[in-house]
């Protein structure tokens, strides 16, 4: 045959593209099958923000877990995606979904308790978050594809397909992360949410088991694989209190005497006999034989240089109630409102006998009218403050003079002093150290200029700064940024023996505060003496020479960073320095 010819031949037709067979389902499974899609969008995320809270939670840095956890997470369900092309028999879809599940429900439900006993015991924990990471990321890479491999029999249009199964996704995800952050975080403890999410997940596979029994070949061995797993999740979860009582004391040299576990940290408080340590997150917080030599340089020096009578203070931080101890010893002072962000630490300070008598009552119920505010509201409530009259006949008929009103809102400090009008003499800034985003940004510009409206004229505020010490360049960019923001500041420091050198600023909004002579009332630490020379600073934890003047705002939180990176030394530290605030 000619060229010719051959062009004046009609195409012959290409067969049809090879369509998978189409089943009709009942509409009960259908139903099954978008309710599985939807729930696995919402315990996925779960998964992942409650691996990433729990890691927050041992090892501190919120964002850098998150980032790093989530990525992994995501990179592993990248190669899941790659990995599910394997199965080319579609009858078997079912049946790996089944497994899939099971496995997923049994990791992800053991991981917070695996986690925090890897933590107390192992050296390289990371290896064991990382490997929790990437195994659960893989399944619920998975999940999704082999639920669209499936849909795909009954639905085969691929844009109906996809569309069906994405949108239910998506709106799955949406409702997870609502629950996670208004229901299973404020009520649950991390590890029981990551069982229950397990337990879940297995019932989804055997609910899968029923569903499409007639058409599993390994039915039985299924049902059987899931009651297994979830019968050992349960076990794992009736032995987890002690396997965690257990591994928390290993974390502590002493006693663990009390723990309560929040949205916002883990609490642990630790001693024996009348010691006692507290700890949040790990990191210690206060040491009953030392916590008045920093709660006095904290809130002392203040007072002393307002220039007048203290009336009005502010407390931001400080929940454990030890500055307000300190506080209350001034006889002028008519108001107190402590500004603190988790409700149990207050709630601790007012109920736990140990604490209450180290904090001497200084947040007792019948002293203080607990406000936990809603959003940023100021609330209304308000409670005096008495104390025993010193008049002897009056005292015997129960006379109490009052000497204080205090109150605690349970809110953001940075929010409230955005938004709650209010002035103050004095105020005081306890704040944990700025070791990441949302702490660093209480040491900013834009922080600081909003605290100033705060101050009345001639007030002064005292900030904890962190060790000029080990984090020397970010106690200077602290004092710097403060005196960017309109402050007068002057520098103090003290050895508080279980936190190593300490750094606190003083800052008067209208002059350089000046305190001077003995403190008005009774301490065991501060002194005039101790006063002069807790403002002279030495070589090696003065501003360093030539140091460029440090600004810290939200957008470039200078003061983090500075942090992070600490100080080198050329050998160990010649103090414990375990402690962060």
């Amino acid at each position: 045959m000619s060229d010719a010819e051959a062009a004046e031949q009609p195409p012959t037709e290409q067969p049809p593209a090879e369509q998978p067979p189409t089943e009709q389902l009942p509409r009960g499974t259908r139903w099954f099958l978008a309710m599985c899609v939807l729930f696995l969008g919402g315990s996925g995320l779960v998964y992942e923000y409650c691996l990433s809270t729990v890691a927050t939670h041992l090892v501190g840095n919120s964002v850098e877990q998150f980032s790093v956890i989530i990525a992994l997470m995501l990179f592993a369900m990248g190669l899941a995606g790659l990995a599910q092309r394997v199965v080319k028999d579609a009858a078997r879809l079912a049946q790996l979904f089944v497994i899939v599940e099971v496995a997923l429900g049994f990791v992800g439900g053991a991981s917070a308790i695996v986690l925090y006993v890897s933590f107390a015991y192992l050296e390289h924990f990371h290896l064991v978050l990382y490997a929790l990471a990437l195994a659960i990321g893989f399944a619920i890479g998975m999940e999704i594809p082999l639920l669209m491999r499936l849909n795909q029999r009954y639905q085969p249009e691929l844009r109906e397909n996809v569309g069906q199964v994405l949108s239910l996704d998506y709106i799955g995800a949406l409702a997870g992360a609502l629950v996670w952050a208004f229901a299973l975080l404020p009520m649950l403890p991390l590890d029981r949410i990551s069982l229950i999410l397990g337990l879940l997940n297995i019932g989804v596979a055997f609910a899968t088991v029923v569903v499409f029994w007639k058409r599993l070949e390994r039915r039985v061995a299924l049902a059987a694989l899931t009651a297994a797993a979830a019968i050992g999740l349960a076990a794992l979860g009736a032995a987890a209190p002690a396997m965690m009582r257990d591994a928390r004391q290993h974390l502590y040299a002493d006693p663990v005497r009390k723990q309560v576990s929040t949205p916002y940290q883990h609490i642990v408080i630790t001693g024996s006999g009348a010691r006692l340590s507290l700890f949040l997150d790990g990191r210690l917080q206060l040491d009953s034989e030392d916590e008045h030599i920093y709660h006095e340089m904290l809130v002392h020096p203040a007072m002393m240089a307002l220039g007048r009578p203290p009336r009005d203070v502010l407390v931001l931080g400080g929940g454990d109630g030890m500055a307000v101890r300190e506080i209350l010893r001034w006889r002028s002072v008519r108001r107190v409102v402590l500004v603190d962000l988790d409700p149990a630490v207050t709630k601790l300070a007012r109920t736990y006998g140990p604490l209450v008598r180290l904090n001497r009552g200084a947040l007792l119920d019948r002293r203080v009218r607990v406000e936990a505010a809603a959003g940023i509201s100021p609330g209304s409530g308000k409670r005096p403050v008495y104390k025993a009259a010193e008049n002897q006949r009056l005292n015997l008929r129960r006379h109490r003079e009052k000497i204080a009103e205090v109150r605690i809102r349970h809110l953001d400090a940075d929010r409230f002093v955005h938004a709650i009008a209010g002035s103050y003499d004095v105020v005081i800034a306890d704040f944990p150290d700025p070791r990441t985003p949302d702490l660093a940004k209480l040491f900013t510009l834009e922080f600081y200029r909003a605290l100033r409206r705060r101050v009345r004229r001639g007030g002064v505020i005292s900030v904890q700064s962190g060790s000029p010490y080990t984090a020397r360049r970010a106690f200077w960019c602290a004092r710097d940024t403060l005196d960017a923001a309109g402050f007068y500041v002057r520098p103090l420091h003290a050895n508080v023996p279980t936190f190593g050198e300490w750094g606190f600023l003083l800052a008067g909004r209208d002059a350089e505060p000046q305190p001077r002579g003995d403190p008005p009332v009774p301490t065991r630490y501060l002194t005039r003496d101790v006063l002069t020379a807790a403002r002279l600073f030495a070589p090696h934890i003065a501003r360093p020479p030539g140091a460029a003047y440090c600004l810290s705002t939200r957008l470039d939180p200078k003061v983090m960073r500075l942090y992070e990176a600490g100080e080198k030394l050329a050998g160990k530290r010649l103090f414990p320095g375990g402690a962060e605030r």
